[in-house]
């Protein structure tokens, strides 16, 4: 990121993480200056893609902001500069399987992004009321449409801002329209075949992991109107809230999340793809986004997730198991 401070190793953190998380232990609580804990974050010193308050004060100058909270509460109180990015407007399709293969429409997402004046090689930072799942589909789904500039979580959102009297507005935003350009980066979307390609009938080839609770993973929860609930056969459920600390409303401290993802789940060996899903990928979106943060170098979200297998048959290759206790549950943060 343009301007962005130096970062530490991922090791080189986490080897400092105590005194970085003791400086903010008392997730509800104050600094010394009065400011709430949150306001500087161990995942934030830790990680590229995301940045603090204490940072976003420094440099909002240098960067473009999108909100992905809803129309109400962006209208009443926002961060100067902002645009809202709707959930509405990232899930218009961006993607989609057809019978001739994966084909790609971006152009919802790039009419949101010229309206907000953003440029491909501009530097974005996403919030929304705190760390969650929108936040990272909306990351996601900038990296699918090709934008080459840096796109980061503001770690502990509005809220943290808004309480640490930083400056906000109710001002109608303005900006000068662009003509954004995108283009399509298969590299961080799992197509339907890519997933079924690495699934047998017994197991999966590469690491695929299932996002949704544990219920909707075993078939229990049964959510839409699909043929068949459970999970893509050899896939391990990790359900996405374990990730995020709610009380703070933030990242997990990365020695948490290091040992989530990488102990836990076993994905320490990055010598193959990384798959992602959930319903309909936004929660697999933040699995996607801590993958890349941990440093996987090829992790995917499947685009479609349930709602897409779920409708598919076993007799084509897309094999699934369902029942209570299948399959694998990580349940470190549970």
């Amino acid at each position: 990121m343009t301007g962005r401070h130096a970062r530490l190793s991922r090791r080189e953190a986490l080897a400092a993480g105590g005194a970085a998380l003791a400086a903010t232990a008392g997730c509800l609580g104050v600094l010394d200056d009065g400011r709430p804990a949150a306001y500087s974050t161990p995942a934030a010193e830790a990680f590229d893609d995301v940045v603090d308050a204490r940072w976003l004060s420094e440099n909002r100058d240098s960067v473009a902001l999108l909100d992905v909270r809803d129309e109400s509460a962006f209208d009443k109180a926002r961060i100067p500069g902002a645009h809202r990015f709707s959930t509405s407007a990232m899930l218009e399709s961006h993607s989609a399987e057809t019978p001739d293969g994966f084909e790609a429409d971006p152009g919802a997402i790039a009419r949101t992004l010229s309206r907000a004046g953003i440029a491909r090689d501009d530097d974005v930072v996403v919030y929304g009321a705190a760390s969650g799942l929108w936040e990272t589909y909306a990351i996601y789904t900038l990296n699918a449409v090709g934008h080459r500039g840096s796109v980061s979580l503001l770690d502990g959102g509005f809220s943290v801002w808004e309480a640490a009297g930083e400056e906000t507005t109710s001002a109608a935003p303005s900006a000068s329209e662009t003509a954004y350009e995108p283009a399509i980066d298969t590299g961080v979307v799992a197509t339907r075949e890519f997933v079924a390609e690495r699934v047998s009938e017994d197991d999966a080839a590469v690491p695929i992991l299932d996002m949704r609770s544990t219920a909707e993973y075993w078939g229990q929860d049964r959510r839409g109107d699909l043929d068949r609930f459970g999970h893509i056969t050899g896939a391990t459920n990790l359900h996405f809230v374990q990730s995020i600390d709610g009380e703070a409303g933030r990242l997990r401290s990365p020695a948490d999340l290091e040992t989530l993802w990488l102990d836990d789940a076993g994905l320490s060996d990055d010598g193959e793809p990384a798959i992602t899903y959930c319903q309909t990928g936004v929660r697999g979106s933040v699995g996607w986004f801590i993958l890349d943060q941990l440093g996987r170098t090829d992790a995917r979200n499947y685009e479609g997730s349930w709602a897409d297998w779920g409708t598919l048959s076993e007799a084509d290759g897309y094999y699934y198991t369902t029942g209570e206790g299948t399959g694998t549950v990580v349940d470190t943060f549970a």
